[in-house]
């Protein structure tokens, strides 16, 4: 009983930590990861539960998750760490 979340996006350095840290910021626990690299894309998809075990049915706790995923994955995100 996971949340099953699916992340596509163009493969470079960090981006595994990138995501891994964005669902530790939105308390999930990782269960399984497969990763996936296709040339420059990256598939990526990660079995979660919330920090009770739980899978994850709120929709709004969904966009939450799915938002921090995006920040983490883009290429803008990437532009502010080269900068720091």
């Amino acid at each position: 009983n996971f949340t099953v979340i699916e992340v596509t996006a163009r493969d470079r350095p960090a981006l595994l930590n990138r995501l891994a840290h964005a669902l530790y910021k939105a308390n999930l626990i990782v269960h399984s990861a497969h990763i996936t690299a296709y040339g420059e894309s990256a598939a990526d998809t990660f079995y979660v539960t919330d920090l009770t075990g739980a899978k994850i049915k709120a929709p709004e706790r969904l966009a939450e998750i799915e938002a921090a995923l995006l920040e983490a994955a883009s290429d803008r995100r990437q532009q502010q760490l080269e900068q720091a």
